[in-house]
């Protein structure tokens, strides 16, 4: 039988926004455009404004690779991860990755876009750096992968910025450090 791509009947939606596919039978996980198209319709569906494909078998793995869709208006709460890197590929869209030192003042803007653009479309985040993403098109798809198990104690959101949960403030805080 040949490998084939996922298609979103496949997919089974865990948390809001979240979806880990059945497992392959041949262990390989391939993925089109179809899901993508799949993401952006659920990404504008999910109440944080993102929806992400789950490649890993479970938040226990120890690898996690994710295709994540954002929309414009997502908040990326600034943010570092304690112990572990991330890598981060934009497929579609452009956005900024923010650098942010201990104190909240931004030391870096990177404008980032799909590969073929002029500009920058991966990066791997090392331990313990603030960032955030500011998405300039309708919707960032991106791949991010780290290190597993998921353990939300391992990551760090930033005390001088509003937490993820509080949006609007949130958008507000980002857009007053890029004037």
């Amino acid at each position: 039988m040949p490998l084939k791509p996922i298609s979103p009947a496949d997919l089974r939606e865990v948390a809001p926004g979240i979806f880990y596919p059945e497992p392959a039978a041949s262990g390989v996980l391939m993925v089109d455009h179809a899901i993508i198209d799949f993401l952006k319709i659920e990404a504008t569906r999910s109440p944080t404004r993102r929806a992400r494909v789950c490649a890993h078998e479970s938040p226990q793995a120890d690898q996690h690779d994710m295709l994540i869709a954002s929309c414009r208006e997502t908040y990326v709460a600034p943010h570092r991860h304690l112990h572990r890197s991330e890598s981060f590929m934009v497929i579609e869209g452009e956005a900024d990755l923010l650098l942010f030192d201990e104190n909240g003042a931004v030391t870096d803007i990177v404008a980032m876009g799909p590969a073929g653009s002029p500009k920058p479309f991966f990066y791997r985040m090392p331990v313990g750096r603030f960032h955030s993403l500011v998405i300039h098109s309708n919707v960032l798809i991106f791949l991010e992968s780290t290190r597993g198990p998921f353990d939300p104690t391992q990551n760090e959101n930033a005390s001088w910025a509003p937490p993820p949960e509080r949006e609007a403030e949130g958008r507000a805080f980002i857009a007053a450090l890029l004037r």
